[in-house]
């Protein structure tokens, strides 16, 4: 089968609803080539809010509420594509494809449920390209967990790199992708990630996150609050896996009788010891590893991770990746996979019983 180069575009809001990253690719679904275009921007404040509030409401039966947030998510998305787009169409006239991921809201491995805002109909509609979208979806209705997604990208990013190589997402959840030196594949969730830390951080000063890990650096780790935040029993279950961030908010009901420094000195310190357990779960000692993600931007937390894993340890900056993109990308690469019909979920990484492609293609009508 011959597989054609696309230019796609990726759109992806991250799990704190900070920004939405935009980036430009061109791509066959198994290289990446030439320079990649990218656009940052915050959410609105109040669109935040609402979003946030409503998800920690924990009830998604209120579908008039939910249908707002999506018409409001949706026409927040295509202004920053119609900025992004106006910069760029003299150098890129044709846009190909759309990888669209949506804001997840929820997701339950074992009941096969996700819940993501934003309309890929309505952003085909407007804009007049072809968007695929739903690719946690269509994972799960493949029999999968519905997620880790990224595996085949993170692929395509180190291909001739040194292997095994693994890289590490330091997101609000913290997920491990294990690329061995036969082409092996291995993906799973971690756990605790930097959503339960930024949330400490909110609740106690209003702050959106750790900000160069001040915090953690002030505090005192407590040790019997770190072993009982890592007894949880997700650790101990075997890849594939993958969780949902609200999950591990329940943790936050333990670190209540910590300061704020101690509480951010336990939960960073939790974030970097999961990842030196979860080594255990791998064939072999990763040659190298890769640390992507908003995590990155803590120094506290880099220098614990640092201080925990043997072997070279690059920031995705340090190897040249746009770090702040680097999701966006993904999404448009898995568009165009998707487009051929290439494998995204493996049996090694989401749960499917095969390799499966994914994905659900949107037209403009």
């Amino acid at each position: 089968m011959y597989i054609e180069e696309k230019t796609a575009i990726g759109i992806y809001s991250d799990s704190g609803l900070n920004t939405v990253e935009i980036c430009l690719l061109k791509t066959d679904g198994v290289d990446l080539y030439g320079k990649t275009k990218q656009l940052t921007r915050p959410y609105p404040i109040d669109l935040k809010e609402r979003i946030l509030a409503f998800i920690l409401k924990d009830d998604y039966t209120n579908t008039q509420e939910m249908k707002q947030l999506d018409e409001d998510l949706t026409a927040f998305h295509l202004t920053v594509f119609q900025e992004f787009y106006e910069q760029h169409k003299r150098e890129h006239p044709k846009i190909n494809l759309i990888g669209y991921s949506g804001h997840l809201m929820y997701r339950n491995a074992t009941e096969k449920v996700a819940v993501i805002l934003g309309n890929p109909q309505k952003l085909a509609t407007t804009t007049g390209i072809p968007v695929i979208a739903k690719f946690i979806q269509s994972d799960l209705k493949a029999g999968g967990q519905g997620g880790p997604v990224f595996t085949a990208f993170y692929n395509a990013m180190t291909r001739h790199m040194e292997k095994p190589t693994a890289i590490v997402s330091l997101g609000g959840i913290t997920t491990l992708t294990y690329i061995g030196p036969f082409g092996e594949l291995l993906a799973f969730d971690i756990g605790v990630g930097t959503a339960l830390l930024d949330y400490w951080i909110r609740r106690h000063t209003g702050a959106e996150m750790d900000y160069d890990g001040i915090h953690a650096t002030r505090g005192k780790l407590d040790k019997r609050l770190l072993t009982r935040l890592l007894k949880d029993e997700f650790y101990l279950t075997l890849p594939p896996k993958t969780t949902d961030k609200k999950a591990f908010l329940k943790l936050y009901e333990q670190i209540e009788g910590c300061s704020l420094d101690d509480g951010a000195a336990t939960i960073t310190t939790a974030i970097a010891q999961s990842i030196q357990e979860a080594e255990k779960f791998l064939p072999q000692h990763p040659y190298q590893w890769i640390l992507i993600g908003g995590g990155i931007h803590n120094p506290a937390l880099l220098r614990l991770i640092k201080q925990k894993l043997s072997g070279p340890i690059h920031t995705g900056s340090e190897c040249h990746w746009l770090n702040d993109t680097l999701n966006a990308q993904a999404y448009a690469f898995l568009a165009v996979r998707s487009l051929t019909g290439l494998p995204i979920s493996y049996p090694q990484t989401t749960g499917v019983p095969e390799p499966v492609s994914g994905g659900t293609m949107y037209l403009p009508s």
